[in-house]
C-alpha cells in the first residue's frame, strides 16, 4: 500500500486535505502517468538537481 492508498483508507481522510482539494483531483494526477513514466521524470528531476547543486560546489580554478 502507498502512503497515498494507506491516506485514503483512513476514516474521513478528506479532513486531512488542503481546503479545496479533492480525492478525484488528487486521484487523477496520481494516475496522469504510469509508474515507469513517473519513476523516469523523477530520476530525471534527481539528475538535474544534484548536477545544480554540484555545479554549485566545484570550485573554480
Amino acid at each position: 500500500m502507498t502512503p497515498y492508498d494507506k491516506l485514503k483508507s483512513l476514516p474521513e481522510a478528506s479532513q486531512f486535505l488542503r481546503p479545496g482539494i479533492r480525492f478525484a483531483d488528487l486521484d487523477a494526477q496520481a494516475h496522469r502517468f504510469s509508474d515507469n513514466e513517473a519513476a523516469r521524470r523523477l530520476n530525471a528531476a534527481r539528475d538535474k538537481l544534484f548536477r545544480t547543486i554540484n555545479k554549485a560546489l566545484t570550485p573554480v580554478a
